[in-house]
């Protein structure tokens, strides 16, 4: 897959996190508001909420959560063997800490369908498309500033 394809993957699964974000963020706000909480303080407080409380889907690409897990997996194994130490810092996700928890939530996931015979990729496909995330694995601070910058005159009126 050229990179252009994957930009546009990746842009087209960012909007859909954030569509389904949004989705959960409003009411939460509105609610916030109705019970007189100041704006800027609703809006904190329902990012907050939704980022903890919130099941969305994974919004990654198949391609790219078969070689995070296939990382985590291979890496397990070599610490399981004590081949030698392991270090996550050898894997190659250069992601931040929340994206490196989606990465082993999903390869926790997987591991049970491994023991059932599917392989890899069949167990992530399988994990990515029925299973939902435990919560957005994005920071309150992306999510005010990406993903609702708009609701700051939603909060408003």
């Amino acid at each position: 897959m050229n990179d252009t394809i994957r930009e546009r993957e990746r842009r087209e699964l960012c909007l859909q996190r954030d569509k389904e974000f949004l989705a959960l963020y409003h009411p939460t706000l509105d609610a916030l508001i109705e019970r007189g909480i100041a704006p800027c303080k609703a809006r904190r407080t329902a990012v907050e909420f939704t980022i903890a409380n919130g099941h969305p889907r994974y919004h990654v690409s198949l391609e790219r959560a078969y070689r995070c897990v296939n990382q985590l997996l291979h890496a397990s194994e070599k610490s399981s063997n004590n081949a030698r130490d392991y270090n996550e810092d050898e894997i190659d996700l250069a992601e931040t800490r929340l994206r490196r928890q989606m990465w082993h939530e999903i390869t926790d996931r997987a591991r049970p369908l491994l023991h059932q015979g599917m392989s890899v990729e069949q167990a992530v496909g399988h994990v990515l498309e029925h299973c939902r995330a435990s919560r957005f694995f994005i920071t309150p601070t992306t999510a005010l500033t990406k993903i609702c910058p708009q609701s700051r005159n939603r909060a408003m009126r």
